[in-house]
């Protein structure tokens, strides 16, 4: 994944999950804060944006400035790429691709728990075209199948992880392997 991909993933949660918080950490070690005022020193909209005219060709792409990013404020890192939001007392999973809808749609179709019916979770599919991401919200629809939602989610994101390496050109993971990078 490029430092562009990473960055466009994390801008997309920032802005549109409410209350949620990014903290970019550069090469500098310096830290700058997305966050609605007056947490923030650069507010999750101008944070997309820039993200947005990173990808331009006449625009200089400086992501790979960017060297951590940690997710905060109303998002939790649950790990493997899913995040826990809880907004009006209902329990929520987000997870992040650059997939289109349609092929998570897809993938969706083969996740679950034999132990748990489908219509007891809800998948709701968020694209920033413009981003180029498509955000998950996964919620458990029925109580009493709320404990299977991190397994849920777990699987949705791994499905989503592999969908999305197999997407990736060969060429892009070649470059990857010579430079001594994870494929």
């Amino acid at each position: 994944m490029t430092s562009l991909e990473r960055l466009r993933l994390a801008v997309a949660l920032g802005h549109a999950v409410p209350g949620a918080e990014l903290r970019l950490r550069t090469v500098d070690d310096e830290q700058i804060v997305v966050a609605s005022e007056p947490h923030g020193a650069i507010s999750p909209c101008v944070m997309r944006r820039v993200a947005i005219a990173s990808s331009w060709p006449n625009v200089p792409d400086h992501s790979a400035k960017i060297v951590d990013i940690e997710v905060g404020g109303s998002l939790e890192d649950l790990g493997g790429g899913v995040y826990r939001v809880e907004r009006d007392g209902i329990e929520q999973r987000w997870i992040a691709s650059t997939l289109h809808p349609d092929a998570i749609s897809d993938l969706l179709d083969l996740v679950g728990l034999d132990t748990v019916p489908a219509d007891a979770m809800h998948g709701c599919l968020k694209p920033d075209c413009e981003l180029g991401v498509t955000l998950l919200v996964v919620t458990s629809t029925d109580l009493r199948y709320s404990h299977a939602l991190d397994d849920i989610a777990a699987q949705a994101a791994t499905s989503m992880i592999v969908e999305e390496l197999l997407q990736r050109p060969a060429d892009s993971v070649r470059s990857s392997q010579r430079s001594g990078g994870a494929a």
